[in-house]
């Protein structure tokens, strides 16, 4: 039967000639299929033809030649193909956007309470951290001085020394700071102003 040239499908259920006419066309379509779409893509579409041919082959209709109408249906099933992944492309795309937009509302911590709270932590510890790094006396005046409010002539009455040693104090310490919270740079003016 592997010579046997197709004009029509066979009948329905006849295993031994569809077998045949798998054999003699599968290589072939399966070959032009893979013009349009990826090898496996191609491979699946043409089964996909052939388990259709095998199902529904009393209610096909041909009117030309078996070889034009199979040729033709993996044409149009490679362009439906086409369509598809075209449309799923762009559906990745469009989630892949607007899963980018939902990770940035989600680590940004103008809109994510518990991000901002976090942030918040590790640039007070930051903060604490640098300040404890700073010599005692130093230390000591740029707490009095930013944290407690106080003005640099009340900085010398309580700790016994010189105004100019109050400013020398509170310079270091700035610049001290400035270099251990780089990473919090933009904040640095806003929460230590001079």
């Amino acid at each position: 039967m592997d010579n046997t040239v197709f004009s029509s499908l066979p009948d329905k259920g006849d295993r031994e000639a569809f077998d045949a006419l798998f054999k003699q066309f599968y290589p072939r379509l399966t070959a032009y299929a893979c013009l349009f779409l990826d090898d496996g893509v191609a491979e699946d579409v043409v089964q996909d033809l052939f388990l259709y041919l095998w199902e529904k082959s009393d209610y096909i209709d041909i009117r030309f030649s078996l070889e034009a109408y199979l040729f033709k249906a993996v044409y149009l099933r490679c362009l439906n193909q086409l369509k598809q992944i075209k449309t799923r492309d762009s559906h990745h795309k469009l989630i892949g956007i607007h899963l980018q937009q939902l990770e940035k509302q989600l680590f940004d911590p103008e809109t994510n309470e518990s991000i901002r709270k976090l942030y918040m932590k590790e640039l007070e510890a930051d903060i604490n951290a640098a300040i404890d790094s700073l010599p005692e006396k130093c230390r000591e005046v740029f707490k009095l001085s930013y944290l407690f409010d106080l003005k640099n002539k009340e900085i010398s009455e309580v700790m016994d020394i010189s105004i100019s040693t109050v400013e020398n104090h509170v310079y270091n310490a700035l610049k001290v700071l400035r270099k251990k919270l780089s990473k919090h740079a933009h904040l640095f003016s806003i929460i230590f102003p001079l």
